[in-house]
């Protein structure tokens, strides 16, 4: 079964099934609090019942076919209670905050960031530095919920509610402890993929700010940092090589600026699905409104190599969204996507991390892999704009020779 079957699958069943299922993946079953090797369909909820308190019309099946494939079903709380057999270092961040927090020059990936314009109380993981294709800058990568304050698309807004816009926003790293400010601006939000309500499905949660020429290294500014051994730029994994995570045990590595670096050293970063849906809550003009995303990856911290076994808490924690997920193909480390959630159990610790795959997010934001060659720079003092009357639901638009991006509502 490929991954855009599965993926076809998990939104089905997330659209049919009663409205306490909340997401559904595919993944590994788990018996006793262990994770298996058997595939299964997992239903997620929001709370687990004796079965015999389950309304008739709510029972899940057992099994399911699909495409010719028999697979057991799975139903978890979003949560397991997990026996954990975790290296203690692997919490060290809890005491002892990571680098990652700290004004970094030049940039490097895993960083702390935010918009301090909009979102000076909040703060981010600038994931990766990239090339804007439609400019052929360079761009630092992010979650648009990291640096935008109300990613809707305009369409899905109110015309008399709350009106937000990124025009003149600026970027800052680090935004931590005492140390942030516009002293630590690094460049202004560029453009975002819109979140909406329209389309069953997102698949992407991403936006760019510019960066400081000032502030760029052509032979570090491509490195993750804190994983001081990656000393070559790190290309986009191919859909291929995404799509077999699963099948070929590629390690993953991430750095994010809570939890710092992860999947080097005795514990592992491990993919545990490719095909996970769920609904998840953004802002939307001052409150909160629930979305589903699909196609998600889905990954796990574990003292294993393989995801069956215990597994342990905070693959991710909250600060880490933007942070890039990359992966190992014999040898050669490449992005495979880019984390932005996270699925907590009943204790509130994260067990499971969520990233849109990179494939997806290259192609809607339109950026490529940075090599570390030159290339340009924004002029962010010269910045063009349109303006459209009403709420559009266009994303961009090309005029003149240029593209514009939404960059909210006036």
């Amino acid at each position: 079964m490929t991954i855009k079957e599965q993926n076809e699958i998990t939104k089905k069943y997330h659209k049919e099934t009663p409205d306490n299922v909340v997401g559904v993946m595919m993944g590994k079953k788990t018996v006793g609090g262990k994770v298996t090797d058997e595939d299964s369909l997992i239903f997620v909820v929001e709370e687990k019942k004796p079965i015999e308190d389950i309304p008739e019309d709510e029972l899940l099946p057992s099994k399911i076919v699909e495409n010719g494939v028999s697979l057991t079903t799975d139903v978890i709380q979003m949560t397991f209670s997990f026996h954990q057999q975790c290296p203690t270092d692997f919490y060290d961040w809890t005491t002892t905050p990571p680098g990652n927090r700290s004004e970094i020059r030049p940039l490097q990936g895993g960083v702390s960031t935010t918009n301090y314009t909009s979102l000076s109380d909040y703060v981010g993981t600038l994931g990766f530095i990239a090339v804007d294709n439609d400019t052929n800058s360079l761009v630092g990568v992010s979650n648009n919920h990291v640096l935008i304050n109300d990613a809707f698309i305009a369409s899905d807004r109110n015309p008399n509610g709350v009106k937000t816009s990124i025009m003149n926003n600026f970027t800052t790293q680090p935004n931590d402890g005492g140390v942030s400010g516009m002293d630590y601006a690094i460049g202004i939000v560029k453009k975002y993929v819109p979140i909406s309500g329209t389309p069953e499905y997102n698949t992407v949660d991403c936006a760019l700010t510019t960066v400081n020429q000032s502030d760029i290294s052509n032979t570090t500014s491509y490195r993750q940092y804190g994983m001081d051994g990656w000393t070559t730029p790190l290309t986009f994994a191919t859909t291929e090589e995404i799509d077999g995570l699963l099948s070929n045990n590629n390690s993953l590595f991430s750095s994010g600026r809570t939890t710092g670096p992860k999947g080097e050293g005795d514990m592992k970063l491990i993919p545990w699905s490719l095909s996970s849906t769920f609904g998840i809550s953004y802002q939307n003009q001052g409150s909160s409104r629930t979305v589903n995303f699909s196609e998600s990856i889905a990954f796990v911290a574990s003292a294993t190599t393989t995801p069956t076994g215990s597994v342990c808490y905070f693959p991710i924690a909250p600060g880490d969204s933007g942070s890039a997920l990359v992966a190992d193909f014999d040898g050669t480390r490449k992005i495979v996507g880019l984390v932005f959630a996270g699925g907590s159990d009943e204790t509130g610790q994260t067990v499971f991390a969520f990233a849109n795959r990179i494939d997806n997010v290259a192609s809607q934001m339109n950026i490529s892999a940075w090599d570390g060659s030159s290339v340009n720079f924004s002029d962010t003092g010269n910045t063009m704009t349109i303006s459209v009357s009403g709420l559009d639901d266009a994303v961009s638009f090309s005029s003149g020779g240029n593209t514009y991006w939404q960059v909210g509502i006036q």
